[in-house]
């Protein structure tokens, strides 16, 4: 009903990509690529759009506009974790692992168990030769990697030995 409303285009691209991944079709990533366009045209400073369309760029290879895009979303929201990691990746892939360093410092600063961040940092120190740093990053890796198994398995046998809460089926008065 309103295609040119800011965040219409970002949601119609979520669910085309979301049909990609699961359907397999190039025809949906191609129009989901097409919606954050519409969507960035209409609001250059919505980080989502640029991150999605940053991804779908990294993820085809392109790198250059990939790294504009997600220059993009962190200029716009430099809170976005997952925009400080996907430009460090592709700064990496650039072979310019000493400018990716800050971007996952940053991601790091905001989430400070990402085991993707610090495996991203691992590679960045390899790439430079830093061997120390590496096998810093990679013990983190693995201490963040295994708190989230410990994480997802206590909280799966929390779910097997008691009984969920759920909404009554009446509202007290």
């Amino acid at each position: 009903m309103a295609p040119r409303r800011p965040g219409i285009q970002f949601r119609i691209g979520r669910v085309l990509l979301e049909h990609a991944k699961h359907d397999g079709s190039p025809s949906d990533e191609t129009e989901a690529r097409r919606a954050f366009e519409a969507e960035l045209a209409l609001d250059p400073t919505n980080a989502n759009a640029a991150y999605e369309l940053a991804e779908i760029h990294r993820g085809a290879g392109e790198l250059e506009p990939a790294r504009q895009l997600f220059e993009q979303a962190v200029a716009h929201h430099p809170a976005f974790e997952h925009a400080q990691i996907g430009l460090a990746r592709t700064l990496i892939a650039l072979d310019r692992p000493a400018d990716a360093l800050p971007h996952l410092k940053a991601a790091l600063d905001l989430n400070p168990d990402s085991s993707v961040a610090y495996y991203h940092v691992a590679r960045a120190n390899r790439a430079l030769g830093d061997t120390k740093a590496q096998q810093l990053a990679l013990a983190q890796f693995n201490r963040t990697r295994t708190l989230a198994a410990e994480r997802a398995a206590a909280v799966s046998q929390v779910k097997q030995d008691v009984t969920p809460q759920v909404l009554d089926a009446e509202t007290p008065r």
